[in-house]
């Protein structure tokens, strides 16, 4: 568990303590913070939903652009068309 909460850690305002919450709580890793709920987030001790939006945020950031090559994005200008990136 040490290893998902160093990982963990990367994000901006997860330290010790809440890393470890989160582990706890099933969310160990960057990826599994960045498909999580609010709801489910918000339950965990020291995480306000105004910090739950900045660490989602900065996870799916850092899982997005290592998953570029993996999915198919919607165009920018969003007439409904995907691409493979």
């Amino acid at each position: 568990m040490h290893k998902q909460m160093k990982d963990l850690q990367q994000l901006k305002g997860v330290g010790k303590v809440l890393s470890q919450r989160l582990a706890q709580s099933g969310y160990d890793s960057i990826s599994k913070v960045a498909a999580a709920q609010t709801k489910g987030l918000e339950r965990i001790a020291g995480m306000h939903p105004k910090k739950v939006r900045a660490i989602v945020t900065q996870a799916r950031e850092m899982t997005g652009e290592a998953e570029k090559d993996r999915h198919t994005w919607p165009e920018e200008k969003g007439e409904g068309q995907t691409r493979q990136v």
